[in-house]
């Protein structure tokens, strides 16, 4: 249980580091819950133009949070269009 909390107390220190915007978050919990199935690790393909209707957003907006979130360290680029997340 104590791993638990400090896990998700790094992850809330990241996403607040590199100053994550509410878009950034919103897809990263998509991503989190509809791709990754809550399993660190795990690699899915990105969809950019799904995601984009699946969450209202602009396809560029999609693509700017990626790219955020890919330097932030939280999403890992493991190939083309394929990534993991990394808390």
């Amino acid at each position: 249980m104590e791993s638990d909390i400090r896990v998700v107390s790094s992850f809330i220190n990241a996403m607040h580091n590199h100053k994550l915007s509410k878009a950034d978050v919103l897809l990263l919990n998509h991503l989190m819950m509809k791709y990754a199935e809550f399993e660190q690790k795990k690699i899915f393909v990105i969809n950019q133009s799904r995601i984009a209707k699946d969450l209202a957003l602009k396809q560029p907006n999609v693509s700017r949070s990626i790219k955020k979130l890919v330097t932030s360290g939280l999403l890992k680029l493991e190939g083309k269009n394929t990534f993991a997340i990394q808390i």
